[in-house]
């Protein structure tokens, strides 16, 4: 499953609001680590969590992008081209069945793509971290929580469809969706990782991100209809009611593994 990379800058600005501090504990981790840094990235997608980190990292740096859309990978290279001290390669791959990396790097981060993975791959991601004690920086990890105000009551119905349709078949198989925030934290844990957990909701509001979310009202409702194709006639009529509302509430968390 991959990601339009229109949609990836609609989120942008939303995602670096929710952000919380966690990457500060990475910065100071590694600040003595030896040059250049080396950071694997998984389900990079246009590179936005090097735009969200690299600042924070003394350099150089050496960043492996790791995703399996070549045109998004396309379009993360050449929007980070020319920063003195980063030095960018690309992977185009597919992680169910490739190694996660060949070499250990000194740092692994992803975000925003652990809602779409299954718990095998989290558990396999776990162990690997663990085989080689490599601290880990997970952002935006979607944890079930949403609201939408002002209230309207079909709001749960298709809340719990748009859940049920994050938790179905994706590239990985059956996706974790709603659970993949608590998964991550389990997995991590039982390879004896050390994790810190920070919330990273989203906090949409009408005069911020008015095209995000006509976009997530879309999403939401695309999913239900999915979900509940005998019900997509109300599930059109609640869409039509939501031409504007207030707020959207996201629920993400991050995370930060060391060993």
């Amino acid at each position: 499953m991959s990601f339009s990379s229109s949609w990836l800058a609609l989120r942008s600005d939303a995602d670096r609001r929710a952000r919380p501090t966690l990457t500060t504990r990475l910065t100071r981790l590694t600040e003595p680590m030896r040059r250049p840094l080396r950071v694997i990235d998984i389900g990079s997608g246009t590179g936005a969590t090097v735009r969200e980190l690299f600042p924070h990292i003394r350099p150089p740096q050496d960043w492996t992008l790791v995703d399996a859309d070549p045109e998004l990978l396309a379009i993360a290279k050449a929007q980070l081209a020319g920063h003195g001290g980063l030095r960018i390669a690309t992977h185009v791959a597919d992680l169910r069945v490739e190694p996660l990396w060949t070499e250990p790097p000194d740092v692994v981060t992803a975000s925003a793509v652990f809602d779409i993975t299954s718990q095998e791959f989290v558990d396999r991601l776990a162990r690997a971290l663990a085989a080689h004690k490599i601290p880990f920086l997970s952002m935006l990890t979607y944890d079930g929580r949403l609201a939408i105000t002002p209230e309207h009551p079909f709001d749960e119905t298709v809340i719990e469809a748009f859940n049920a349709h994050q938790r179905g078949e994706k590239s990985f198989g059956p996706a974790l969706g709603p659970a993949a925030a608590d998964a991550l934290t389990t997995a991590l844990r039982a390879v004896g990782a050390t994790v810190e957990e920070a919330d990273s909701a989203w906090s949409l509001q009408w005069q911020l991100d008015p095209e995000l979310m006509q976009a997530t009202l879309d999403g939401f409702a695309a999913a239900a209809t999915e979900i509940l194709p005998e019900r997509a006639d109300e599930v059109a009529a609640w869409r039509r009611d939501r031409k504007t509302v207030s707020t959207i509430f996201v629920g993400h968390r991050d995370h930060f593994a060391t060993f």
